[in-house]
Parts: C-alpha cells; structure tokens; sequence
C-alpha cells in the first residue's frame, strides 16, 4: 500500500491482515502479525524488544550481518519473498495462508535454489562440498605440511573506531613462527574485516616469497566468497584483487577450522582492535602492547 499511495493511487491505508492504522513496507514483512509468526517460526533468531525492529533498515542490516554463524540464515531471502506474496494474495483475492505453510514453502525454494546453484559450480568448476549455510568442511590439522600455515582473522565491532587483523603462521622447516597484527578504520561489517585480514596476510607471504600456503580461517563465510565469488558481488573489487594475488602463489588453499583452533589469530585482532592508534605490526616476538 506504501508504494501504491507514492504513485498517486488512492487506496486503504490500513492493513487488511492484522488491522494495523498503517501498512508500510516494514510493517508487511517483519511486524504485521503473520509476519512475526513466520520469522518466530524460523530458523532465523528473534530478539525480544529487539528484532524484528520498526525500522526496515535495522531489519535487514540484522539479517545480513547480526546472526551467529550457528544459525543457518541462508532461507531469509526467500521468506521475505513468500510474505510479500502472501500478502499480495489476501489483498487481491483475499485468501488467508497459514504463516507454517509459508515459511515450508519458502525454506523448500531456498534448498531447491541452492541445490541448483550446486550442480552449476559442479559443472563449470569441479565437484565441491555446499552444505546449508556452512558450505565448506572443517580442515584437519595434522602435524605432517609443506610450506606454511597462516591462521588469519578480522576482529570487528560496531561502536569501535578501528577493525582488528590478525594472523598466525607456522613452517613446515622452521622451528619460529610469525605473526602479525594491524588495525584499520572500521569497516562495513565483520566479513569486510575477515577479507581485509585473509588479504593483508596474502601480501605479507607475497612479499616473504612464501609461496606454498595453506591459509585459515574460522569464517565459513569467507571460504564460500573465496571459493563461489560470483555469488558475492558485493565483495568484487576485494574478489579481484585476491584473485591477482593468488596468482603469485604455487600451491594456495583457504580452509575452515574451528574457532578453538584459531584462538592465537583471534587473539592478535582482538587486540589491535581496542588499540587507540593505527597499528601495523609484523614479527616473530610479542610486542607489549598486545599482550
């Protein structure tokens, strides 16, 4: 009705659904009553007083960017979707649809869709494991490796003015490790800082001619960019410039490990986070200040 009245199209104001005195855009998809029971129903966590929130901006910034990695997210889309289209169906024909029937319709479009996009990658490039949101299996870390191991992470906070990089990288021949820490102006959200981190480290091998590295990350949505990065357009001008770095590698692989496995990388960004001035540190030894 929102979008109807901004064309000049006199009509209801109110909404047919629940009786509220106002129908906008936020209110159809996240506080209309059906609305809110589909996303209670959901995967997708609701936060008392919190979300769904009454502005659509807050809504869709905690969709894209405030749920914990252990909640699978990936349907949100589609469940946007099939409320609109819900909706549209009780005004234009006035056919009332259960808010479970919706959310199981709008969760199988998201797995057929995703399933689809599976054999696409499968045929262009090669088999590939894809599985819910976390699409990538968790790498085994053995004591047996060529080359080098970097442990890579961002550190990211809203109502801090810097985001935190930090890695961790071992040798197969030597008995020292090196590490390295920087700080930047905030970025636009956690996964910006975890792509800012992955690419820092890569010029930090680059320039060491390391060229044989596995790197990791406990970020699944980093390794599904690296990996799919034409399903992340957002993320181009980062996407190319680490393909071009890639290509200065022999042998380059990003894998997911557990976030206990990567608590000295997470260290060093948490760290150099909170620190009041710029930052960049690159050594074999542990400065004070980030002790």
């Amino acid at each position: 009705m929102d979008n109807l009245r901004k064309r000049g199209i006199n009509c209801e104001i109110g909404c047919s659904r629940c009786g509220a005195l106002e129908e906008t855009i936020n209110h159809t998809l996240f506080l209309c009553n059906p609305a809110r029971q589909i996303w209670a129903l959901s995967q997708i966590p609701t936060v008392p007083r919190k979300f769904p929130y009454a502005s659509i901006y807050a809504n869709l910034d905690h969709l894209f960017w405030r749920i914990p990695l252990e909640f699978d997210s990936s349907s949100f889309p589609w469940i946007i979707w099939y409320i609109w289209k819900a909706q549209n169906e009780k005004i234009f024909d006035n056919v009332d649809k259960d808010p479970l029937e919706i959310l199981h319709l709008a969760e199988k479009e998201s797995d057929l869709w995703k399933s689809a996009q599976l054999e696409l990658h499968n045929k262009n490039f090669g088999s590939f494991n894809l599985e819910d949101r976390n699409r990538v299996r968790h790498f085994s870390l053995d004591n047996n490796y060529y080359g080098y191991r970097c442990f890579v992470d961002g550190s990211w906070k809203d109502t801090d003015k810097f985001s935190g990089l930090g890695w961790y990288c071992t040798s197969s021949t030597e008995e020292t490790s090196t590490l390295g820490a920087a700080n930047l102006r905030r970025s636009l959200s956690p996964l910006h800082a975890e792509v800012e981190a992955l690419l820092w480290v890569m010029k930090c091998m680059i320039g060491a001619d390391n060229q044989d590295v596995v790197f990791l990350t406990n970020y699944s949505d980093l390794v599904e960019m690296v990996s799919s990065p034409t399903e992340w357009p957002t993320f181009s001008s980062y996407l190319e410039e680490l393909q071009s770095d890639k290509d200065e590698f022999t042998n380059f692989s990003l894998s997911l490990i557990s976030r206990s496995t990567n608590v000295k990388a997470d260290f060093l960004a948490r760290k150099v986070r909170i620190q009041p001035l710029h930052i960049t540190f690159v050594n074999n030894i542990l400065q004070n200040y980030l002790v």
